[in-house]
């Protein structure tokens, strides 16, 4: 007879291998999937493109997902059945972190170290015209590496291409910009060398495509491409290149972001920028420039106050929030130039640059990889009649993060939902979210390899090249 001890050993034992050493709940999945469906409609920048553009119905498709959670049986599936879910809604800020500490995303942060700690080199690739017949790559100068690009002939017409990888600078420019300013580069970078250094590494960067324009520009260059297939977007650094490359004096898109407290903190920032700055305005400029000030202190209060968009229509989700180039849609930036002021109405401002370094017919090459400020670059010189797009449809991912509004966590899981918020209008009052939709379609196929690309590009651009130097 075995003893009680030995008994209690061998059913544990038992159990052990007949059942999981925590088995699957779906009860608190279930919960989380509720909280999220919640935060969409309370808290969603896109859901009224979601819910009418689209015609999706969030509490038909969130049963679907509470059904499905009821059938898996491990976390594992449950995170990856989430996941899908939210993919289905084609906005790729929207996304769960799972882990356990949150990754970085690449973006300019040096209070973290050392200057350029956290910044990355951009991984290069050859532009799609590249593998055109003809093709002639221009390798040397300032900008080349950060703008690649090169020259082939088109029904006569010399074209002049140049990419962009990302909007955003890589190491190498931020080395330099650092080197510029003698900053130490075993040493922290923190408070106001934090700032200083982003302001001059975007400098730099706009520098280096300014020359790069020249030199397509001196190279004879008579049709500019810029190439933004598969750049996933970056900084709002894409306002001042988008000016750089047309003569045409271009206003910026709405921008609108989701009531919060955060939301009400930056557009009162701006207002006390303003106020702060002004002193050497007199008459209607300042007065007018002070009433710019409170209709933001307005629109913060109202961001401010607490209310449920999605059970009182008096309480709007978006605030108005001025443009993609800040308080103001369009500005002289040379007017502004001296303008303590200046960088607080027309963020672009904040560097030194010059509309139209290239004036001549333009063209904008996109795929359904262009993202974010890829295609804030291309919806604004659509909606002013200054570029030409050539391509296919973009990814629609819009606008994504403006405000310090951070991500909901799950109560259950942990998990981190991350939402835009913020919503980038075109001209029409149409979300940018929906994508830039081509002027001169390319059958782009996002399994395509550089040489399949360049051959389907092939068979459009002479009739993208003809309309360009027409001037549609």
């Amino acid at each position: 007879m075995l003893k009680p001890v030995r008994v209690a050993l061998a059913a544990a034992a038992l159990w052990a291998v007949a059942a999981p050493a925590f088995a699957y709940d779906p009860a608190p999945w279930i919960q989380d999937a509720r909280q999220i469906r919640a935060a969409l409609g309370q808290r969603y920048a896109n859901i009224d493109w979601l819910t009418v553009d689209r015609g999706l119905n969030l509490d038909t498709s969130f049963k679907a997902v509470e059904s499905g959670l009821e059938k898996v049986s491990s976390e594992a599936e449950a995170r990856a059945l989430l996941d899908r879910a939210l993919a289905g809604l084609n906005d790729g800020h929207v996304r769960i972190d799972w882990t356990s500490v949150a990754p970085t995303t690449g973006s300019f942060r040096p209070a973290d170290g050392p200057p350029c700690a956290n910044v990355s080199p951009q991984r290069q690739r050859p532009p799609v015209a590249s593998g055109l017949p003809g093709w002639t790559a221009l390798e040397e100068g300032v900008g080349a590496r950060e703008f690649p690009g090169g020259l082939v002939t088109i029904d006569g017409h010399t074209v002049g291409v140049v990419q962009i990888v990302l909007f955003m600078a890589d190491r190498p420019v931020c080395e330099a910009a650092a080197a510029g300013l003698k900053l130490p580069m075993d040493k922290p970078c923190d408070g106001g060398c934090s700032g200083r250094l982003d302001t001059a590494m975007y400098q730099e960067l706009t520098d280096r495509f300014g020359a790069r324009l020249e030199a397509m520009k001196a190279a004879g260059a008579e049709v500019l491409m810029i190439d933004l297939t598969g750049n996933g977007g970056g900084r709002e650094w894409a306002e001042v290149a988008l000016r750089m490359v047309t003569p045409i004096r271009v206003k910026s898109g709405p921008v609108r972001y989701v009531r919060s407290p955060q939301a009400a903190s930056q557009l009162d920032a701006l207002a006390v920028d303003i106020e702060n700055n002004v002193g050497e305005e007199r008459g209607a400029a300042k007065a007018d420039l002070l009433r710019q000030a409170a209709d933001l202190r307005a629109r913060a209060a109202e961001a401010r106050r607490t209310c449920d968009p999605a059970a009182d229509k008096a309480c709007l989700l978006l605030i108005d929030a001025g443009y993609g180039s800040g308080v103001w849609a369009s500005a002289d930036p040379v007017a502004l130039a001296d303008k303590a002021w200046g960088q607080s109405v027309f963020q672009p401002a904040k560097w030194a640059w010059r509309e139209g370094v290239w004036s001549g017919p333009l063209m904008v090459l996109v795929d359904s990889r262009s993202a974010s400020a890829s295609e804030e670059f291309a919806a604004v010189l659509q909606d002013n009649r200054a570029a030409l797009i050539v391509g296919s449809p973009t990814l629609g991912a819009g606008c994504g993060h403006a405000t310090d509004v951070g991500p909901l966590t799950l109560k259950n899981s942990g998990g981190r939902l991350f939402m835009p918020d913020c919503v980038r209008l075109r001209a029409d009052g149409s979300n940018e979210i929906g994508g830039v939709e081509p002027d001169v379609l390319v059958g782009f196929r996002g399994s395509d390899g550089p040489a399949l690309k360049a051959r389907r590009l092939a068979t459009r651009l002479s009739d993208a090249v003809a309309k360009a130097v027409a001037g549609r």
